[in-house]
C-alpha cells in the first residue's frame, strides 16, 4: 500500500537543506569574489550591480520556474514523448497500460532525483567551456586570482541553468512509468526468433539519458574540478586543494537533488489527475489494458500445478493397483 503524505517529510526536509546548503555557499563563494574584485559581474542579462546579485537572482527564480515547467509541459511533452516512442517502435512492438502497484517510498523518492541532477551537471559544465566567455565579466587576471572559487561557482550555476532543461526531458518518464505505459514485443515478432521483452516505455528513455549522465558525470567532474584548476590554470595541488576539488565532486550532485526532489514528490501529489489523462493518450494511440502476473502468483500456481501432477500420478498408480 502507499505510504501516504508521511514519506514526503524527510525528502521534504532534505531538499530545503539542500537548497538552503546551495544558496550559502553560492553566495559566500560570489561575496569572495568580488571582495576581491569588485567590478566582476556573472552577466549583463542580469541588472545588478555584483555578481552575488546575479547568482543570488538565478538560485532563487529556478525553483517557481520547474515548478510551472511541470505544470505546464509535463503533460503535453508525455504525450510528445509517447507518440514518438510509437511512431520508432512501431514495426516491432505495440504500446500498451499495465495496472501498478502503489508503493514509492522515500528511498525512490530519492533515487528518482538523482539522475536528473547528474544529468544537469553534467551538461551544465560542458556548457561552462562552450559559453563561459559570454557569462563572465572580469578583467583578465581574475581567473588566476580567484579560481578556486569560481571553478564551484560556476558548477552550482550552470548546473542549476540547465535543470530546466534536464527536468524537460527525465518529467515525461515519470509520467509514462507511473502510468504504467509500456512496449509488448508482437506476436509476429516471436516467429523470427526474437525474445519477449516488456519495457516501459519511460524507462526506454530513462536509461538512454540516464546512461549519459553516468558516463559524463564523473569525466566532466574530473575535468572541471581537477584537470583544469592545476594542469591549466596552474593552481597548486595541495592536500587541502584536493579535498576541497573532491568535496564539490562528491557534494554538487547532492545540492542539485535538492532542487528536484520537491518536483519529485509534486508528481506525488499530482497522479491522480496526471495517471488517467496519460492512460487515456495512450488509449487514443492504440493502446490496450493488459495483465501482468505478479512473480509469486505464478510460483504458486506452478506449485499448485506441481502438487496437481502428484495427486493425479499416484492416484493412477492406486488404480492400477
Amino acid at each position: 500500500m502507499n505510504e501516504g503524505k508521511l514519506r514526503f517529510i524527510v525528502p521534504a526536509i532534505l531538499a530545503a537543506t539542500g537548497i538552503y546548503l546551495t544558496l550559502l555557499l553560492a553566495n559566500t563563494l560570489a561575496g569572495y569574489i568580488v571582495r576581491t574584485y569588485p567590478e566582476a559581474d556573472l552577466t549583463r542579462a542580469i541588472a545588478h550591480e555584483s555578481m552575488a546579485g546575479d547568482v543570488w537572482t538565478i538560485l532563487v527564480a529556478i525553483v517557481p520556474v520547474i515548478f510551472i515547467e511541470y505544470v505546464v509541459l509535463a503533460l503535453p511533452l508525455t504525450a510528445v514523448f509517447m507518440a514518438l516512442n510509437k511512431v520508432l517502435k512501431a514495426s516491432a512492438y505495440e504500446q500498451n497500460i499495465v495496472k501498478l502497484g502503489d508503493r514509492f517510498g522515500i528511498d525512490r523518492i530519492l533515487r528518482r532525483a538523482a539522475v536528473p541532477a547528474l544529468f544537469a551537471i553534467s551538461s551544465g559544465q560542458l556548457s561552462i567551456y562552450l559559453l563561459g566567455d559570454y557569462f563572465l565579466i572580469h578583467p583578465a587576471s581574475l581567473t588566476n586570482e580567484v579560481g578556486s572559487f569560481i571553478t564551484p561557482l560556476f558548477a552550482i550555476v550552470s548546473a542549476v541553468i540547465a535543470l530546466p532543461v534536464s527536468l524537460a526531458f527525465f518529467m515525461p518518464t515519470w509520467l509514462l512509468n507511473d502510468s504504467g505505459i509500456v512496449l509488448h514485443l508482437k506476436e509476429g515478432q516471436l516467429k523470427v526468433r526474437t525474445c519477449p521483452d516488456t519495457e516501459g516505455v519511460g524507462r526506454w528513455y530513462s536509461n538512454f539519458l540516464g546512461g549519459f549522465s553516468v558516463i559524463a558525470l564523473p569525466l566532466s567532474s574530473i575535468v572541471h574540478f581537477f584537470i583544469r584548476p592545476y594542469l591549466v590554470d596552474g593552481r597548486v595541488f595541495t592536500p587541502l586543494n584536493a579535498i576541497t576539488s573532491l568535496f564539490w565532486t562528491i557534494g554538487l550532485p547532492l545540492l542539485m537533488m535538492a532542487f528536484v526532489v520537491p518536483i519529485v514528490i509534486l508528481n506525488e501529489v499530482m497522479l491522480g489527475f496526471t495517471t488517467p489523462r496519460i492512460q487515456s493518450i495512450a488509449r487514443q494511440l492504440g493502446a490496450k489494458d493488459v495483465q501482468v502476473v505478479p512473480a509469486e502468483t505464478k510460483q504458486y500456481s506452478e506449485t499448485e500445478m506441481s502438487d496437481a501432477q502428484e495427486n493425479h500420478a499416484y492416484s493412477k498408480g492406486q488404480d492400477q493397483r
